[in-house]
């Protein structure tokens, strides 16, 4: 089973992030590929019959397919980016991965918690919603977790490099708390941080590889940049805490992934696993109050 070295595992507390490598099993990355394969067909034959897509470009490969279905219709990536709502068995597979929690563990613990905050990342070429700006993911969770470490993993589905546009992190930015965020104008994910509270330290590109992880805090800074290759960048990215974090992002279901305390509570059955994701009912709101862009004020306005 993979560890981190006692060097690695001060790397991130005192960087914020840690490039993990061969941490996953490639096998779980490849039946990922094949069920968001099968997904991105299904979805493409509906569009079909409905007559919104008239080629299904059945020749094309998982880096190339997506990007030439969705010049025909956008509708393509929707099963695949409306906020978690895939949960196939290969995704719950990926999350419960024992190699992937033997090295959660060594960071939140052994009672783990699978966030409900889980995303898959198409990255088309040259598409600006695929450009993320600099933000924190507390930024986007409530603050009972300011004081809270959850662990994001960042796992490429394909070798993904500067290029493709892999993460970039700021180093040691998890150490100012969180900063203040505004909601952008912008087509991509518009939670960024505010120009004014962006450290001027230089930014760290982090290329991975399929069964690396790169691992980050939950304060860390990041952002990915444009993809100027030919192929699509497909990443997804899961989240873990401390089962005593709290519900810090209430939209969504969260799980048992490990427990030695109460092993009756961990959640084993990908069946039950979507379900659980299907069936959930969001209890209470993230009590942040992000102004828009619009309505703030800046010392450094925003590049545009």
């Amino acid at each position: 089973m993979p560890k981190l070295s006692p060097y690695e595992l001060e790397h991130f507390h005192r960087e914020g992030y840690l490039v993990g490598k061969n941490i996953i099993p490639p096998s779980y990355i490849y039946e990922l590929q094949a069920e968001l394969t099968q997904l991105i067909d299904a979805t493409a034959r509906k569009l079909h019959r409905y007559g919104y897509i008239t080629d299904l470009c059945e020749d094309l490969d998982f880096l190339h397919r997506l990007t030439e279905l969705h010049k025909q219709a956008n509708a393509i990536v929707s099963p695949i980016l409306n906020h978690g709502s895939f949960a196939g068995p290969a995704m719950f597979r990926l999350l419960t991965c024992p190699e992937l929690l033997d090295v959660v563990e060594q960071l939140v613990g052994p009672e783990i918690e699978a966030s409900s905050v889980y995303r898959i990342r198409p990255k088309l070429p040259f598409r600006p919603e695929g450009v993320v700006p600099w933000h924190q993911d507390q930024g986007y969770f409530h603050s009972i977790a300011d004081d809270k470490l959850v662990v994001t993993c960042w796992l490429p589905l394909m070798n993904a490099t500067v290029e493709t546009g892999c993460m970039e992190v700021i180093p040691r930015s998890h150490r100012q708390g969180v900063v203040r965020h505004y909601w952008a104008n912008n087509p991509a994910p518009p939670l960024t941080i505010h120009p004014d509270h962006l450290p001027w330290t230089t930014p760290v590109p982090v290329p991975a590889d399929i069964g690396d992880v790169v691992l980050m805090t939950n304060l860390t800074m990041h952002r990915s940049t444009e993809n100027t290759s030919g192929l699509i960048r497909w990443a997804t990215d899961l989240r873990y805490e401390s089962t005593d974090v709290g519900d810090f992002y209430p939209y969504e279901a969260a799980f048992i992934a490990r427990s030695r305390k109460h092993p009756e509570q961990v959640l084993t059955d990908p069946f039950k696993f979507n379900e659980l994701r299907t069936k959930h009912v969001p209890k209470g709101t993230v009590d942040r109050t992000w102004l828009y862009e619009d309505n703030e004020t800046f010392i450094n306005p925003p590049k545009k």
